[in-house]
This record gives C-alpha cells, sequence and structure tokens, in this order.
C-alpha cells in the first residue's frame, strides 16, 4: 500500500474519531453537560469552593461543546423592542447645558442663563448684560458644532438664543443609542445566564430579542427593558408646596387624563404656566397596590444631576439586619465618591432624591458627610418581592442604563412542545430525505455509491461536531441547512463519479481513471461549492435569525462537503481499487 495512501486513510480516521469525541458530550446528556459546564467554571475562579461530591473523571477528557438548540426548537421568549430615539436626542441636549456652562465661564462669555427646550432639541441661550450675541455663537460654532443658530426669542423678560442640533447630530446620537441600547441589553442578558439569546437589530429603531428556553415574560420584559436612569438630585427646601397644589388642581383640569398620569408632561406644564420655578422638577415616589404602582410622595427636585448610573461601580442587594427590608447598596466610581461626599458634606440637612427613570426611590434626609457609598431601599410588604426587585434593580444598574427608553413592541413565547414537535418532524424529513439519497446512490453506483454513502455518513457527523465546536445555535432552518448539506455532497459525488465513468470508457485503466477523474472534477466541484459558500457568507451578514441559522449550517456543509466528497471519497475509492486484478463497480 502506497505510503501517500496510508497517511490520507489516517487523517480520514482521525478526523471521524474528533468528530465523534466533539458529539459525546451533546449525545451523553444533561447531566454530562452539566459536570463538564461545572468543571469550565470553576477553571476560570483563583479560589474554586470545595464540591460535596467530586467531579466524575470524565470531565478530564471531554470537550466543554455541544449542540444548542435555537428559539422554534426549544421554546422560549421573543421580543421585539423599539428604542425610543426621540428621548435620547432630548437627553443629550439636557446634558449639554452644564458643559455650555463651563466653556462659557472659561473662554469669559457671560451668560445670564442656559436650558433645554422642553418641546424641542434645542439650547435656549439667555446672554449676560453686555454680551456680543456674536460672541456666544463663536463660542458654540467652535465647542458645540452639533448646534445651529435659528433665530432669537423674547420669554419671561429675556432675550433667547436658540440653538437647534442639527440633522446630522440627531441621526448620529440616534444611531448611538440604538447600538448602545443594543450592547446594554446584551449585557443584561449575560448576567441572567440565558444560555445563546440571539439579539439583533432590526430596522433603524428596532432590537430583536430571542431567549431560548426562558418562559418567564415578565422577569424578561423587566430585565430587558428597564431604563435604569439613576440620578442623584438634591430636594428644594424652599419651595412653594401651596402654590404647587394649586397648579396640581388646575392641571387636573386642564390635562387629558393620559398627560396628568405622565409624569414629565405633568411638570412641564406646572412649569409653563408659572407654578413651578425655573430649573425646577416636580417628580413622585411611587408604591405599589396590587401590583400596580400608584403616585405617593410628591418632591420638587433641582433639575441639575449631580450624580448618576455613570458613576456606580457596582450594586448589590442586602438584607437590613434591623429591619429585614432588602435594599440595594451602591459603590461609586473615585470620581463619584468625591463628589458624593462634598454634596452630602455640603448639604448637611437637607434631602437627597434618589431617582430612578424618573420616579423618587428614596429621598432621605442627610445627617452627615458620607464617603462614597448609598443605598436604595425596596418597598412592599413581601420579602420575596423584595429579593426579587432588589436583585433586578442591582442587574440593572451594573449592566448600566440605556441611553433612552425601550418600549416592547411585540412579545412571542414558543411553548416547548411545539418545538419538541419542530425537532422531532425536522429530524424525520431530514433522515428520510438522506435515506432516499444513500438509497439512489447505492443503488445507481453500486460499491461506488456506497462508499460515497460511507463519505455523505461522515459529512453529517462532521457536520453537526464543527457546529458543536463553533458554538452555533441549531435553528429548525439549520436542520434544513443539514437536508441540503447532504443534497449538495451528493451532487460532488455524481459530478466525479460520471467523470471516471467517461475516463473508463476511453480505454483508461481503473487507478487512471480514478486520479483523472478527481483532477479534472474537483475544479468543478470547488467552483460550485465556493459560490454556494459566498452566497452563504451574504445570508449570514445581512441576513437576522432563522436566516443566520441556515446561513451557518450551509457555511459548514459546504467545508465539510469539500472535505469528505474529495479528499474521503478518493481515498476511498483508491483503497478498494488498488489491487492490479480489481474490477471497479460503478
Amino acid at each position: 500500500m502506497e505510503g501517500g495512501l496510508v497517511a490520507r486513510i489516517g487523517v480520514c480516521v482521525g478526523s471521524l474519531l474528533v468528530a465523534v469525541w466533539l458529539l459525546l458530550p451533546t449525545f451523553l446528556g444533561k447531566e454530562v453537560q452539566d459536570n463538564l459546564q461545572l468543571a469550565a467554571d470553576r477553571a476560570k475562579m483563583d479560589d474554586p469552593p470545595e464540591l460535596a461530591e467530586p467531579l466524575p473523571g470524565y470531565v478530564q477528557w471531554l470537550p466543554n461543546v455541544k449542540v444548542n438548540l435555537g428559539l422554534d426548537l426549544q421554546g422560549g421568549i421573543d421580543l421585539t423592542l423599539e428604542v425610543e430615539t426621540d428621548e435620547a436626542v432630548l437627553s443629550t441636549v439636557q446634558r449639554d447645558v452644564a458643559p455650555v456652562k463651563s466653556a462659557a465661564e472659561k473662554e469669559g462669555v457671560k451668560l445670564d442663563d442656559v436650558k433645554r427646550d422642553r418641546k424641542r432639541p434645542s439650547l435656549l441661550i439667555a446672554p449676560g448684560p453686555g454680551t456680543d450675541l456674536r460672541a456666544v455663537q463663536d463660542l458654540l460654532r467652535k465647542q458645540f458644532g452639533a448646534y445651529a443658530y435659528e433665530r432669537t426669542e423674547s420669554e419671561d423678560g429675556k432675550d433667547w438664543m436658540v440653538f437647534t442640533m442639527t440633522d446630522t447630530a440627531k441621526d448620529a446620537v440616534s444611531k448611538s443609542a440604538v447600538d448602545q441600547a443594543l450592547e446594554t441589553i446584551r449585557n443584561r442578558i449575560d448576567e441572567t445566564g440565558v444560555k445563546e439569546p440571539n439579539i439583533t437589530r432590526k430596522g433603524e429603531r428596532g432590537i430583536d430579542v430571542q431567549l431560548p428556553g426562558e418562559t418567564n415574560v415578565e422577569t424578561a420584559v423587566a430585565a430587558v427593558g428597564t431604563t435604569a436612569q439613576l440620578e442623584f438630585m438634591l430636594v428644594d427646601e424652599d419651595a412653594d408646596l401651596g402654590r404647587i397644589e394649586t397648579g396640581l388642581t388646575a392641571a387636573r383640569e386642564a390635562l387629558p387624563p393620559t398627560e396628568f398620569a405622565n409624569d414629565r408632561s405633568l411638570s412641564e406644564w406646572l412649569g409653563d404656566n408659572g407654578y413651578l420655578p425655573a430649573g425646577r422638577r416636580l417628580l413622585w415616589q411611587y408604591g405599589k397596590t396590587d401590583k400596580v404602582e400608584t403616585r405617593g410622595q410628591s418632591y420638587v427636585i433641582k433639575e441639575e444631576v449631580l450624580l448618576s448610573g455613570d458613576d456606580v461601580n457596582d450594586a448589590q442587594t442586602s438584607p437590613n439586619p434591623q429591619t429585614g427590608m432588602y435594599y440595594v447598596a451602591l459603590e461609586f466610581k473615585p470620581r463619584g465618591q468625591s463628589i458624593f461626599a462634598n454634596v452630602t458634606g455640603d448639604n448637611v440637612g437637607k434631602r437627597f432624591a434618589i431617582v430612578l427613570d424618573d420616579k423618587v426611590r428614596s429621598a432621605p434626609i442627610i445627617n452627615e458627610r458620607i464617603n462614597g457609598t448609598a443605598s436604595i431601599s425596596m418597598g412592599g410588604q413581601n420579602i420575596d418581592e423584595q429579593v426579587k426587585e432588589a436583585g433586578m434593580l442591582a442587574l440593572v444598574l451594573r449592566s448600566g442604563a440605556l441611553p433612552a427608553p425601550v418600549s416592547v413592541g411585540e412579545v412571542r413565547t414558543v411553548g416547548a412542545s411545539l418545538g419538541a414537535r419542530a425537532i422531532s418532524e425536522g429530524m424525520f424529513a431530514a433522515f428520510l430525505g438522506s435515506i432516499f439519497v444513500l438509497s439512489f446512490a447505492a443503488i445507481y453506483y453500486k460499491v461506488s455509491g456506497l462508499l460515497a454513502d460511507i463519505t455523505l455518513l461522515l459529512n453529517g457527523v462532521m457536520l453537526v461536531a464543527l457546529l458543536a465546536l463553533a458554538g452555533a445555535t441549531l435553528t429548525l432552518p439549520g436542520i434544513c441547512g443539514i437536508a441540503l448539506t447532504i443534497g449538495m455532497a451528493v451532487d460532488c459525488n455524481i459530478i466525479i463519479f460520471e467523470r471516471i465513468r467517461e475516463e473508463l470508457r476511453a480505454g483508461k485503466s481503473i487507478r487512471a481513471s480514478i486520479s483523472a477523474g478527481y483532477d479534472r472534477a474537483t475544479v468543478a466541484v470547488v467552483d460550485s461549492n465556493v459560490t454556494t459558500l459566498l452566497a452563504g457568507v451574504v445570508l449570514y451578514s445581512y441576513g437576522t435569525g432563522p436566516i443566520k441559522g441556515f446561513a451557518v449550517t450551509l457555511m459548514i456543509g459546504i467545508l465539510t462537503t469539500l472535505f469528505t466528497g474529495v479528499f474521503v471519497s478518493r481515498t476511498l475509492i483508491e483503497l478498494v481499487n488498488r489491487g492490479q486484478r480489481a474490477r471497479m463497480s460503478i
């Protein structure tokens, strides 16, 4: 036997053994997979805790890989979210108020006031006495190029210069908001431990979130859709509460019920109508009645945000040893620690409001200077609800705030029974199709057809093994991709076998016919498969969800088809027909 043939046989056998080794965890069951994952997690720990029972010996030699099932195969939750990018633009304008004041002070440009237009993405700037309007325009043009001067308006006895955010800047903020929301949602889901989530953009503002194996819709929506914009602001202790109560009575009569129930709209109406001083917001602390949130204590808050969620380094849940009530302990970053200590030191005896998503979570009185830590108390009487709410709040604060509110457009649940049926029907269809293909090859090409069947089976085993190794998620379209791969692999063998038949009819020997058949047909086989591979790359790059699942199995299948259809098939045929008296059955 030639040395080259022996080497190729070794490669084929080695490939089969590696593929079977990779598939063992998938076929040995969930207990084996859990033990392998536990061993992998412990390997990442510096000081792993002691186990009650030692891990089985197989974790030392089995790979921690498995074929993951997609949403359509094992059931789960499919959420369609929409990022409210208009809010992201308005928030960006609000954040630019303080930098404009600071830049003007450094440049010596005196400004009387700077605020955000409540209804437009515009900065309203009131120049100070004697300030040249062109100096203000030059300042904004040089340091805040995202804004363009429109006009000057008179309001409340002041002349306000209106600088509106340009369309280009708004588009950039909107795109960045969706990208950041996508990454934040991915971080949150990773912390919840959901295996193989699929999170993709959908259109300009949409995000599609697929959570295989999840069944609790309420928890999923809370983890994904909570904005978690945390702000620390001082309470205005000198506010005229009687005037505000009068304003609330007037607002109840003037506003539609939906706007009166909207805290932001109500606060803006009170400000526009003179019931709330400039630079102030009216916010509420909410309570729950039969799982419905209702307004409780109201607070007049100074709009200046002293600290935000960006200044939080860590958030953990903990019970109060004295009351048993749960709270979220916040640890600030170094910059946040310094600011928090200075603010609490300068405002002893005043209230410091902790605001989450425009709702006051607590407003404790500052008794002394506090160095770098804070806490958010959980309301409610039920301890289980406190634990659940505290854990969710800590999770979203650790993973960061969404840059803009996210609305849930559609929630679709896929039952596990539907997934089981999809698996059984899809596998049956693939099995039936494979039987027909294998039978055709064996009947039409005889012994050579049986050898081709062996390569097809190896092709399927290697395809699934590579899916497991790559951590790809198998979906129902992916099963269709496997079936298509088997069909394309037969195409590869047909092209080669027909070429060998032509060489035999021309009177060449068996070995010469095999050599010429593979050499001349391989170009056509590679060409047809590479063009299909390029189509798979395009589908994966621009497709979403099921289309990506199909593209992954298609691309991996093409690679295994080229290996088995050309390399393995040739090795087997040369092995069977290596003797001088061999008679090729084809």
